[in-house]
């Protein structure tokens, strides 16, 4: 599995920022595709000057086995949501890790 990362917007989000761990988790339980996933940090964090949140966790890919390593940023505002899910072997996270965030943080609202 070589590293990817999916970026996707869609209407709403939760209004008040006490919802915004729950909506994150409920967001991540959506990602496909994902086994034995363990959440080992959830917290929210500002990208780009707006609110969001962060979960990064542990699984295993069903098709290889291989352990995996999953970012998802959750940033809020302007009556939407920007989801960015960042996947990568876990071996292979170190490198990654930082590409993903260049593209986080190069992703500018309008």
């Amino acid at each position: 599995m070589e590293p990817h990362i999916l970026v996707a917007i869609a209407p709403g989000g939760p209004a008040q920022s006490t919802e915004r761990d729950a909506f994150a988790r409920d967001l991540f339980a959506t990602i496909p595709n994902l086994r034995d996933v363990r959440i080992e940090n959830a917290e929210p964090l500002r990208m780009g000057g707006q609110p969001g949140h962060q979960i990064l966790a542990n699984g295993r890919d069903p098709a290889s086995g291989a352990t995996i390593t999953v970012a998802q940023w959750v940033r809020f505002g302007g009556g939407a949501y920007l989801q960015m899910v960042g996947i990568a072997r876990s071996d292979a996270w170190k490198d990654a890790y930082p590409r993903f965030r260049s593209v986080r943080d190069g992703i500018e609202p309008r």
